[in-house]
């Protein structure tokens, strides 16, 4: 076996400024239930405050966001699973995210739109700008 020592780069964009980049993770525990006007289109939102999302950043840079499914393990948003239960009952739950000037909110929507309150998650950001 052989090792090898690693240089790491800093990348540059077109006005040779450096890039930034910023992660972090954070746990959702409580879900809002939110619906159309009608009572209809059921889904469930969480709010972040995240200070470091700028109009910079989204003017010039990206927010990505990750669901972990496992200690070790994470997958990016949006994220669709497939469920069945013991009582033969199917649904698909879709997770997903839009990021605005000083936050995100991540949205859970079954497509049953049983008004089953999502179990607490972890996710993770990484942004670059």
């Amino acid at each position: 076996l052989t090792s090898c020592e690693r240089y790491v780069y800093t990348v540059r964009d077109e006005t040779s400024e450096e890039i930034r980049w910023y992660s972090a993770e954070f746990n959702v525990e409580r879900w809002v239930e939110c619906c159309d006007a009608d009572g209809l289109n059921r889904y469930y939102v969480a709010d972040i405050s995240i200070p470091r999302i700028t109009s910079n950043v989204i003017r010039y840079g990206q927010v990505n966001c990750y669901l972990f499914v496992g200690a070790e393990t994470q997958t990016p948003l949006p994220c669709v699973r497939h469920y069945e239960n013991l009582k033969a009952q199917l649904w698909t739950r879709t997770i997903d995210y839009e990021y605005y000037n000083g936050g995100l909110s991540i949205y859970v929507t079954d497509n049953d739109f049983a008004g089953d309150v999502p179990e607490p998650m972890s996710f993770r950001i990484t942004m670059a700008w």
